[in-house]
């Protein structure tokens, strides 16, 4: 039990020419007060866990008579730190008064004191629902936070607030997180006599559909059809490769390149600013956390829906890694994050170590209340679900355990969950139990097929999944 003290290539290459300009660290091995500065610290045996989203919608302190649900929440209350996405909005609906009324992404107060119960030390705030209730919503969720003592970040009341990392301290050593997602409602630097505004840590990219050269033809003749189908005006920017048409960027692809993709182009300031503020949070504790909320993928088709369930055009579940997310990872470690935690599919995705470092590309769901979340007053709640397209992979997941030893990261160990997706009650729904065997392993197979194209190998010991590099 812890002691607490208190409480692919187009991406990468425009990347790089950012990185010219950041502030490098020395070469492998060499010992200059740089590396020093970007190296891990903490006391041999830290742990930390890290989870997907947490949609949460009220306190959970009724289900610790549930072995299931306690096994879990003993995991990360064993682990030094606990943290993940908090994506909903904690909102007294007795009292707010707010620009936007929400949706299912809602809780109740006490579910701040539950989650500081359950073991979390530190969550992200932004993601594509944190200004579901406006930003009234958001500076309410602050307050509960701050009340139960829950660290967050992402969010602030200037540009840098939002930016900046925050911290926890644990016996073992302090620890850091900065986070960042697109959102609606980002903060912005000021300009000129402009002060600027605070919000949410943005992290935007500008997604091209590329196109294998036999079917290019078809993209030119949509753009002479439609030549202001971009808006109010046309661009009169295309190219022989690249071409915007309907509201959408389109590149050709390169000669031998037969299926199509998505690929992403990163905003250049936010790679900077993500990356400086990792840096100066680094230099400012022993241990730091880069986590991103995103909903971008590279295959254009496939979405892994749940253990015989055949596959569909709806997509939000597709495991593949969006070009540019390697290279904010890579890129952030080699600036001293420690990990990278990757949510906003919905699901699991494959697990790379990077540098000693473990890059979880996809976290999928640690809690998914969606079912009873949100406002009261609003009639029948209605179940997450549609007709003809159940997702039982939304709700099986994993609790991943690091442990560093020092700079060494020393073994990485997935506690596969499942939550409850086949309850008859919605209120039942959504809330995580240690998985049992047969579902455990299937969790845990599935991400050994994602992630050994990126080089890592688990092994399963005793219904857990083990990386050791």
């Amino acid at each position: 039990m812890r002691q607490r003290i208190a409480r692919p290539r187009i991406a990468f290459a425009l990347a790089t020419l950012l990185l010219a300009t950041l502030p490098a660290a020395g070469p492998a091995g060499a010992q200059t007060s740089r590396d020093v500065e970007l190296a891990s610290s903490v006391d041999d045996g830290f742990t930390i866990a890290v989870v997907g989203d947490v949609i949460i919608a009220h306190s959970l302190e009724h289900m610790m008579s549930n072995p299931k649900f306690a096994e879990v929440v003993e995991i990360l209350r064993s682990a030094d730190v606990a943290t993940g996405n908090l994506e909903t909005q904690i909102i007294d609906g007795r009292s707010f008064v707010g620009a936007r009324g929400g949706g299912t992404h809602g809780a109740e107060p006490t579910s701040a004191e539950c989650l500081v119960e359950m073991g979390f030390d530190i969550v992200a705030r932004p993601n594509n629902h944190a200004n579901d209730y406006g930003y009234e919503g958001l500076l309410e969720t602050s307050r509960h936070l701050d009340r139960a003592g829950l660290q967050h970040s992402g969010f602030g009341d200037t540009y840098w607030a939002a930016r900046s990392a925050r911290f926890v301290t644990t016996s073992r050593g302090r620890v850091g997180m900065v986070a960042t997602s697109a959102n609606s409602q980002e903060a912005a630097p000021s300009s000129g006599e402009w002060p600027g505004r605070g919000g949410l840590s943005p992290f935007n990219v500008t997604q091209y559909m590329v196109v294998p050269g036999e079917s290019w033809d078809a993209v030119r003749t949509l753009r002479e059809l439609f030549p202001n189908g971009t808006g109010f005006y046309a661009r009169g920017a295309n190219t022989a490769d690249q071409i915007d048409a309907v509201g959408q960027r389109f590149r050709k692809a390169p000669a031998g390149v037969s299926n199509p993709s998505y690929s992403f182009e990163i905003n250049q300031r936010d790679l900077r600013d993500v990356v400086a503020a990792v840096r100066e949070g680094k230099q400012r504790s022993d241990f730091i956390t880069l986590a991103l909320h995103s909903h971008d993928f590279q295959d254009t088709r496939g979405g892994y829906r749940g253990f015989g369930v055949p596959e569909a055009e709806h997509l939000d579940t597709n495991p593949s890694i969006a070009d540019y997310l390697p290279v904010l990872a890579k890129t952030a470690i080699d600036n001293g994050a420690d990990v990278f935690q990757g949510t906003g599919v919905h699901v699991l995705r494959g697990i790379e170590i990077y540098n000693d470092r473990p890059i979880f590309y996809g976290l999928g769901e640690f809690l998914r209340q969606r079912d009873v979340g949100g406002l009261a007053g609003r009639g029948d709640l209605s179940r997450d679900a549609c007709e003809g397209c159940p997702f039982p992979a939304k709700y099986e997941s994993v609790v991943a355990v690091s442990q560093f030893s020092g700079d060494r990261l020393v073994e990485v160990r997935l506690h596969p969950i499942e939550l409850r997706y086949e309850s008859e009650r919605m209120a039942h729904r959504g809330i995580p139990e240690a998985a049992p065997p047969e579902v455990g392993r299937r969790i845990l197979e599935r991400l050994q097929e994602l992630s050994a194209p990126l080089g890592t190998t688990i092994t399963i010991e005793d219904g857990v999944g083990v990386i050791r590099p």
